[in-house]
């Protein structure tokens, strides 16, 4: 097996790794979603599955699992792409399904690079 980090400028898991998360990569590239310009995590494997994208063929897929510093989160319910960070006196999003709400899943999202970290690799 091949241990190494590849050294490929379009790959986003190997960059990580490397440096850890960076909220500059990811304007531009994605475009806004759907809580604003932020780190996106979920405890729903399912969830954070659909997020991954593989730049260059291959028969297997990679996540991270992450430590992330929720500080005092803001509950949300529905979607709001105009959000460009958490509320006056709040660290995070968390994004919660509901019964009434737009969420299908959990989600926690951090705008400070400082508040998330990756802490395993994950291959399948």
């Amino acid at each position: 097996q091949n241990t190494e980090l590849c050294s490929s400028q379009i790959c986003d898991l190997c960059k990580v790794i490397r440096t850890s998360f960076d909220l500059q990569f990811q304007r531009g590239q994605t475009g806004s979603g759907p809580s604003g310009y932020g780190l996106y995590t979920s405890a729903t494997s399912s969830k954070s599955d659909s997020y991954t994208t593989n730049k260059t063929p291959s028969p297997l897929k990679a996540m991270l699992m992450t430590k992330v510093v929720v500080g005092r989160g803001y509950k949300m319910t529905q979607d709001d792409t105009t959000r460009m960070g958490p509320p006056p006196g709040y660290h995070s999003v968390l994004r919660e399904p509901d019964e009434a709400g737009s969420l299908g899943y959990d989600e926690v999202v951090v705008y400070d690079n400082d508040a998330i970290r990756p802490t395993y690799l994950i291959v399948y």
